[in-house]
C-alpha cells in the first residue's frame, strides 16, 4: 500500500509541475477550462484560479482515494485493487488537468491555419512537400 501512496504522489507532483508549465507558458489573459461533463458546459476560469482548482482537485482526490485505500474496512478488497486504485485516480485527474491546459493553450493562440481548398493546397499535397524535405542529421 505504501508504494500505492508513493506513486499517487508522485502523480500529484506531476499535477504540479504541470500547474508551473501552465502557468508560465499560458498568456496572462488565457482562460482554464474546468469540464464538468460534456465539453459544452465547461466553465472556463481566469488562468489562476483555473490552475488553481485544478491542483485542488488533485489533492482532493488524493486523500480521499488514499484515506479510502488505507483504511482498515479496505483490508478485505483485493490486494491489486487497493494497491492500483489510487495511482489509477490520479492519472485520471492528471491527464484531466493536462488535457485543460491542452485546450487553454490552443484557444490562447487562436485558431490555426487551415490546409485544404481554401488555402489552395490540399493535404496530399502538403504531405508530399513534406515528404521531400531532407531529414536533418
Amino acid at each position: 500500500m505504501i508504494a500505492s501512496v508513493v506513486i499517487g504522489g508522485l502523480l500529484m507532483l506531476s499535477m504540479v509541475a504541470v500547474a508551473w508549465y501552465a502557468a508560465r507558458a499560458l498568456p496572462a489573459g488565457a482562460r482554464v477550462p474546468l469540464n464538468v461533463g460534456v465539453p459544452e458546459y465547461s466553465v472556463w476560469l481566469p488562468k489562476a484560479v483555473g490552475l488553481a482548482v485544478w491542483l485542488l482537485a488533485g489533492a482532493v482526490t488524493f486523500t480521499a482515494v488514499a484515506a479510502v485505500t488505507l483504511d482498515s474496512r479496505a483490508a478485505v478488497w483485493a490486494t491489486s485493487l487497493r494497491v492500483v486504485l489510487l495511482p489509477c485516480a490520479m492519472l485520471v485527474v492528471l491527464a484531466a488537468q493536462a488535457g485543460a491546459v491542452i485546450v487553454a493553450r490552443r484557444s490562447a493562440l487562436g485558431p490555426l491555419p487551415a490546409t485544404g481548398p481554401e488555402t489552395g493546397q490540399d493535404s496530399q499535397e502538403a504531405g508530399a512537400s513534406l515528404a521531400e524535405t531532407p531529414a536533418a542529421d
